[in-house]
């Protein structure tokens, strides 16, 4: 649901919730962007709203009130854990439920990132130190001018040797290398 929210429905008689198909009153039907209807059940509302508060919400009600010229107005009331509350009108409530949505997947990215990072956190962490050491490699001005002048070559005259050379050359080790430092 990474679409914007344009309405937002209660169904007061309810319905089977797409996730959990369990028969769930009420439901809310959410008008997409695309035009597009997603319905959600009273826990997934929940879950974002308390992203988006960065606050548990205990419950929320819709309210419609009647003014004296007969409009309707929708309110959503939002009450919170710590019994603080928000008063909301259907277009902030709409808002409200996309920061949270997209909050919700911050939080599973990052989740997901920190389990790989784990997961290959030696190699990360050899990678991490290579591209540290490379970045640090002080290049003569003489030793820039070699290299210039062979990549120029190679591209000009179209080398195979000198290419096959340079390729030999990446491929070898350094004569100096000791490898990395093992880590446990």
């Amino acid at each position: 649901m990474s679409l914007k929210i344009n309405n937002i429905r209660q169904v007061d008689e309810g319905g089977i919730n797409p996730k959990t198909e369990l028969f769930e009153q009420p439901m809310w039907e959410l008008t997409l962007e695309t035009g597009e209807n997603r319905i959600l059940g009273k826990p997934k509302m929940e879950e974002y709203l308390s992203k988006a508060y960065e606050k548990t919400v205990h419950h929320f009600k819709r309210r419609i009130s009647v003014l004296t010229s007969g409009n309707r107005i929708t309110q959503w009331s939002i009450v919170f854990t710590d019994y603080d509350d928000a008063l909301l009108a259907t277009s902030e409530l709409c808002d409200k439920l996309y920061k949270g949505h997209q909050r919700k997947d911050e939080e599973k990215y990052n989740k997901l990132d920190e389990e790989l990072t784990s997961k290959r956190g030696s190699v990360s962490e050899a990678i991490v130190k290579a591209t540290e050491r490379s970045q640090r490699v002080d290049i003569t001005k003489d030793d820039r001018e070699k290299l210039d002048t062979f990549r120029n070559q190679v591209v000009e005259e179209g080398n195979k040797e000198a290419y096959r050379e340079l390729i030999r050359r990446d491929s070898a080790p350094h004569p100096d290398a000791k490898g990395y430092e093992e880590t446990k």
